[in-house]
């Protein structure tokens, strides 16, 4: 048989270019209405988490008769769990608030704990960036347990948007960037 010697090949991303650009400058549209919203878009991520919770409860119940060694561990779980889903559920407001709160003082902490590894290594390479990357995480979570609980309306929303928007932008980077094709030689 005799086959072309060199067969270019692109991948479905690739070849499909335009596609993926007009869903990154989707990603990017939704990722600004929502940064327009952020409450709403935290509050949602909520209600969807008590969901979730409220499945994987039902799968720990189902395990209740499934698993008889581990029946009381399964159960004390299904019990959590669904205390958490409904109450994400039906207290949205006030989960998003814990929930913000939480995410304010693993900052802080996490941003002490960074400042004291960085200031044991400031001796070698990269220091500098660890005790930059400290300061952030100790500012944002003193921003948003200082602004606690108003911190609750736009923290989570935001991040979830801004996350968007910088996934639509890569995606739409990298739709628009030159694309390099391999050469397979089939022998």
């Amino acid at each position: 048989m005799n086959h072309d010697t060199h067969t270019h090949t692109t991948g479905h991303l690739v070849t499909h270019s335009w596609l993926v650009a007009l869903l990154a400058i989707a990603e990017l549209v939704l990722g600004f209405v929502l940064l327009s919203f952020p409450y709403i878009m935290g509050a949602s991520a909520v209600w969807v988490a008590g969901f979730v919770l409220l499945v994987v409860a039902l799968m720990r119940f189902i395990q209740v008769f499934t698993r008889p060694g581990y029946r009381i561990w399964n159960l004390l779980a299904t019990l959590i769990y669904t205390c958490l889903g409904l109450a994400f559920i039906m207290r949205t407001g006030v989960s998003l608030s814990v929930i913000t709160l939480v995410i304010g003082i693993a900052l802080l902490v996490g941003g002490v704990l960074r400042l004291a590894v960085a200031f044991t290594l400031r001796r070698e390479s990269g220091s500098a960036w660890r005790f930059f990357n400290a300061l952030i995480s100790i500012i944002l979570g003193v921003l948003v347990t200082w602004e606690w609980p108003d911190s609750s309306y736009w923290l989570l929303g935001t991040v979830i948007a801004v996350e968007m928007i910088f996934s639509g932008w890569t995606l739409l980077f990298l739709a628009l960037a030159p694309h390099r094709k391999e050469v397979i030689n089939h022998s």
